[in-house]
């Protein structure tokens, strides 16, 4: 059944105050790579609201509301000195949790400052990435997922813009049957139609997707993490199934709102290391390069398989369905069980926030928390 245009709404709005984008602040969210806060703070745009981020002369990373509470002026302009952000204007200085420093020019005898505070989000680093946390108190634990946190192999971040709604980027996630399609080439394996059973689990939705492929039966096990993440391992030429979920080479993937219409892609990949030597081919890490900006409708062609390049296949498909997708026209069907499950459990977590309580997959209690291992496979089941 189609989505209602006030459905389609709640789930797709991200401002403050819209039912989604109040559950989406309960989570902590990237918001940039820590390799790209160097000597300049970074403007971004997230959940509809612009902020600065930067990292301080004493190595901590804070984020701003953007413009400086003085006289409004944009801090992305300021100066990173004496242990917080200048503005550029009038030289008030705050700290990474928007403490006033200094308002040079005032009185000494002057309490002013300290009677006001620059509207400030919590941030953290983890795995080469920048977390921020836009909800109320008490925060959540940042989660310590396995491919941030491991230190068993080599990590790869990458990060880019997407030119529609988060809401389309996910339900890719859970919708298992566009593999076969989007995904193929000339050289890719072809394979039966096959058995898709998304099932729910104590983080968000456990994709199986078994098939059959040149006689062999294979399941493809992969993760969708609320609020807006995957999990799955990388693609490995050459594989039977070519779509391999391989715990050897395992990707996680956030996709993170701007705003209603645009989105940032963050992208993590970690790769066994064993004596010595890796055992995936993982991409190359583009940490320094931060946020990179795509433009709608140009998109990589590959010559090699006569098709879009493999990394911007699911751009293709996701931002040619319209800044925001209209829900209410569409003709669901038995293989979109994941993308009807993701909804629902979007609306249970929306629920949850307007009752007071947690979203699926918040996590306080530290014990969980040491590691969260979600670990990909490819089964051959005969």
């Amino acid at each position: 059944m189609a989505l209602s245009k006030e459905e389609n709404e709640m789930l797709t709005r991200v401002g403050p105050g819209t039912p989604a984008g109040e559950m989406l602040r309960r989570y902590w969210q990237p918001i940039g790579l820590a390799a790209e806060l160097q000597d300049k703070p970074k403007r971004r745009r997230i959940l509809g609201e612009d902020v600065v981020m930067f990292r301080d002369d004493r190595g901590r990373v804070g984020v701003l509301t953007l413009r400086c509470m003085h006289r409004g002026t944009s801090l992305e302009f300021g100066h990173i000195e004496n242990g917080g952000l200048r503005c550029c204007y009038h030289g008030w200085l705050y700290d990474v949790e928007g403490k006033v420093l200094e308002t040079p020019g005032e009185p000494p005898a002057s309490t002013f400052k300290e009677r006001i505070r620059q509207p400030a989000y919590k941030a953290q680093e983890l795995g080469g990435v920048v977390f921020v946390y836009m909800g109320p108190e008490p925060a959540p634990l940042l989660p310590r997922y396995d491919v941030l946190v491991k230190e068993d192999g080599v990590r790869a971040r990458r990060a880019r813009t997407v030119n529609c709604n988060f809401f389309q980027m996910i339900e890719n996630s859970v919708d298992q049957n566009h593999l076969k399609w989007l995904h193929r080439t000339a050289k890719t394996p072809d394979w039966d139609d096959g058995e898709i059973d998304p099932q729910q689990f104590e983080y968000g939705i456990l994709n199986t997707y078994t098939r059959r492929v040149a006689g062999k039966k294979w399941a493809h096990c992969n993760f969708f993490v609320m609020p807006t993440m995957n999990k799955t391992g990388n693609v490995e030429e050459g594989h039977p199934t070519e779509h391999r979920a391989s715990s050897a080479g395992e990707v996680m993937r956030w996709r993170v709102p701007i705003d209603d219409t645009h989105s940032m892609h963050f992208t993590v990949e970690f790769g066994a290391v064993v004596d010595g030597k890796p055992v995936a081919n993982i991409m190359k890490d583009d940490s320094a390069a931060g946020l990179c900006e795509t433009q709608f409708g140009v998109y990589r062609w590959d010559e090699s398989i006569g098709w879009f390049a493999r990394g911007d296949q699911d751009r293709v498909a996701q931002e040619s369905q319209g800044p925001i997708y209209d829900r209410t026209t569409e003709h669901l069907v038995y293989t979109d069980r994941g993308v009807i499950l993701l909804r629902r459990l979007y609306k249970e977590s929306i629920e949850a926030v307007k009752r007071g309580g947690d979203p699926i997959g918040v996590i306080r209690d530290p014990e969980k928390n040491r590691i969260i291992r979600l670990q990909p496979h490819e089964d051959l089941l005969d």
